[in-house]
């Protein structure tokens, strides 16, 4: 199967320059998911449950890569299409992904006056925007994510883990990622139990383990598997390694590391959204 998966052709990519600013859960990626869009040449931000919950799906066997990399061409390609459009745009001025927090909403108002056709088309094909997406854990299968034939660049966010960990037991995390709605996070099967599928390889401890237990358990496998996964990268030039501490202190430096990895700078929109993130700011 997989030999034949790997000839299988492919629809024709049109979801180019897509940036994923990713990490596990509380590691302070919404300052750099604001910040990035600012960005010039760069589009508003973006989320994909698609995205992020088929490949843990692929990694368990649930899904075959073939599969996968068919429906995840077709979503991205619909999305990028659809936000040349202004189709699908958010307009809820609290949401961070709400076009009111974009360095220049009308741009997007604009859009909603556009024909759409092959035109679009054929601007996707030649525009060199960038697509910046927030999104957790694909660095624990970073293997995957390469195999999927995805033009893409990460943004690796990392927390000292005791704050990390701590955030996630304020936030309820012991519990709410097999009990909350909203969790949306992939989850499979133990012992008539649902565990998030990070929890594979654990889940006997983890499913008798108490809240506090089980945040550090996680979190701490999680933090691990990502390190281990980024060290072995076969493509480290499309991986940077930011740290949420630097970012507090620093935020010119490593602004300036981020347009060199991007290769675009930022804009005079950058400065506000760096001061509504409250940075530089003390530990």
């Amino acid at each position: 199967m997989s030999e034949k998966f790997n000839k299988t052709p492919l629809p024709e990519n049109i979801a180019k320059n897509l940036v994923f600013i990713d990490g596990i859960s509380r590691c302070g990626k919404s300052i750099f998911s604001s910040i990035i869009p600012s960005f010039e040449r760069f589009e508003h931000l973006q989320v994909s449950t698609t995205l992020e919950n088929i490949i843990p799906a692929i990694a368990l066997g649930g899904v075959e890569r073939d599969t996968a990399r068919m429906l995840l061409r077709i979503e991205l390609n619909q999305l990028s299409y659809n936000i040349q459009l202004s189709r699908n745009v958010n307009f809820r001025k609290t949401d961070q992904t709400g076009i009111t927090n974009y360095k220049e909403p009308e741009v997007y108002l604009d859009r909603l006056n556009i024909v759409e056709g092959d035109d679009i088309v054929n601007l996707l094909r030649t525009k060199s925007n960038s697509i910046p997406f927030q999104t957790h854990n694909l660095m624990p299968n970073l293997d995957i994510v390469n195999d999927l034939r995805l033009d893409y660049k990460i943004l690796e966010i990392y927390r000292h883990p005791i704050d990390n960990l701590y955030s996630w037991w304020t936030q309820g995390w012991g519990i709410r990622f097999d009990n909350d709605p909203r969790s949306f996070t992939f989850l499979h099967s133990y012992n008539e139990k649902l565990l998030p599928w990070f929890c594979e390889g654990k889940d006997e401890q983890i499913s008798i383990s108490n809240p506090y237990e089980k945040c550090i358990l996680m979190g701490a496998d999680l933090i691990k598997k990502s390190i281990d996964k980024q060290k072995k990268s076969t493509n480290p030039e499309k991986i940077i390694t930011i740290f949420f501490e630097d970012m507090l202190r620093s935020p010119n430096h490593e602004i300036k590391k981020l347009e060199n990895f991007l290769g675009k700078n930022k804009t005079k929109h950058t400065s506000k959204f760096i001061e509504h993130a409250n940075c530089p700011r003390r530990l």
